[in-house]
């Protein structure tokens, strides 16, 4: 039942896509007591559609956790970008690269995150740590201000974890003080510590 609701929302059963990594993350962020009330999402076009074929259905996935789009969706090229709303809380999805895959705020402090889509299931190869290497090399480009709070998000595996928890003491990721978050399908976070 549960793989037949992901399949229905455009969810592959085996992997998560960047896009929903970003969107889970974004929405955690936002349930936080002391969150600020709206996020930004970077969403590369090719995360969604790929060809004539869907990846990522965002409005199927945004209207399934809750979200309701609050405008018409744009008729330009990215019909899927645009301010979602839950709450008193907005999620704005937009396609500008370079800026972090979702940027928030917490206490004041803004939350920079870059995130990564990874395979679910146990695969041969070190896909895994491909991904977080390029995950975190690409958040110490972030232009970021003092108090800002640097994050490299990736899919919640038994792999994934294995590194976070190995690379987290790692000298140099220490001193450059981003955070590894491994997001959970299920909307949960973890080693995010605010």
């Amino acid at each position: 039942m549960r793989n037949q609701i992901l399949r229905d929302l455009g969810l592959p059963v085996d992997r998560m896509p960047e896009a929903e990594v970003a969107l889970r993350l974004a929405e955690f962020i936002l349930s936080l007591p002391t969150s600020g009330a709206m996020a930004g999402v970077a969403i590369d076009g090719a995360g969604i559609k790929v060809g004539d074929g869907g990846v990522f259905d965002i409005g199927g996935f945004m209207a399934s956790t809750g979200w309701e789009q609050s405008k018409e969706p744009q008729t330009a090229r990215n019909v899927w970008t645009g301010a979602y709303r839950r709450g008193d809380k907005t999620i704005r999805v937009h396609s500008r690269l370079g800026e972090g895959d979702v940027v928030a705020a917490v206490d004041g402090r803004r939350i920079i995150a870059q995130c990564s889509k990874g395979s679910l299931a146990r695969k041969p190869g070190r896909a895994e740590h491909s991904l977080l290497t390029t995950a975190l090399g690409e958040a110490l480009l972030f232009d970021i201000g003092g108090d800002d709070i640097v994050v490299a998000a990736v899919p919640d595996t038994p792999v994934f974890r294995m590194l976070a928890e190995t690379w987290r003491r790692r000298p140099l990721v220490r001193r450059a003080g981003i955070r590894i978050a491994l997001v959970g399908r299920d909307g949960t976070v973890s080693g995010l510590a605010l």
